[in-house]
């Protein structure tokens, strides 16, 4: 397990032993865990995710050690579901090797941070620093020689969901609404199919966003060329793309 001082946070090194001031800030600037998480949110952004806003889970669950079934925490838990993996356990590589098995050549780790304050002797008191960890995992699909017996039966989130009259009717009402396909693993606007994808309703952890994650794509298809034809003005949909930041002013005044 790796660490690293910020801001300032100890090390366990740092908490046995007096480094020096110029040691620690060569250190840090070989290695910034604040600007590797950050960098990692902005790569999700970058390919299309917004780590942190999806409301529903298709399949797996919320992503948790295989081990321990500890649920992850704050930012790890939005970064680990942004991938949408249908199996939600991940496993560190000592784990994985307790458990006789192997990862895969050329896996891809998550990292995984954490921090908590620690009391720190100076100068005659206790003072409490932030004390800041990280470490990486595997998940499952990228682990091999695991027993069947020690991992789960894979299931979706669920449950009753009862529907919004007002919301379904603003949908109803809407003469030539473009067509709304139910049970997909993520929700979206195909431009060239004039369609919205979105997952089953009972997988969205609260009725009410179930209804703002679909006025969000709908919003999205009124740029079709037989609603307010934006889409011939900025033709490219990749989210990053120069069309994309043109529109998307255009899309919040919609949705707002």
């Amino acid at each position: 397990m790796q660490t690293w001082r910020a801001r300032p946070v100890l090390t366990e090194a740092s908490v046995s032993q007096n480094k020096s001031e110029g040691h620690r800030q060569n250190q840090m600037e070989k290695f910034d865990i604040y600007q590797t998480i950050t960098n990692l949110i902005v790569e999700r952004l970058e390919s299309g995710v917004v780590p942190w806003h999806m409301p529903w889970k298709t399949a797996g669950g919320v992503p948790c050690n295989l081990i321990s079934k500890k649920p992850y925490r704050s930012i790890n838990f939005w970064y680990l579901l942004s991938f949408g993996f249908e199996r939600p356990y991940f496993l560190t590589f000592n784990q994985v090797k307790e458990l006789g098995g192997y990862v895969k050549k050329g896996s891809h780790s998550y990292l995984i941070s954490f921090w908590k304050m620690l009391e720190v002797e100076k100068e005659g008191t206790l003072e409490e620093v932030p004390y800041l960890r990280y470490y990486r995992v595997f998940h499952i699909d990228d682990v091999e020689g695991v027993p069947e017996n020690k991992i789960p039966a894979n299931e979706c989130f669920d449950h009753e969901f009862d529907p919004i009259s007002s919301c379904d009717k603003l949908v109803e009402f809407w003469t030539d609404s473009p067509v709304i396909e139910l049970g997909k693993q993520k929700a979206c606007y195909i431009p060239g199919l004039d369609k919205v994808q979105m997952p089953n309703p009972r997988t969205f952890y609260r009725d009410e966003e179930y209804y703002s994650t679909l006025f969000h794509e709908l919003v999205h298809s009124v740029g079709h060329p037989k609603r307010l034809n934006r889409h011939s003005k900025f033709p490219d949909h990749q989210f990053g793309s120069k069309d994309y930041s043109q529109d998307y002013p255009n899309f919040n005044i919609i949705q707002n």
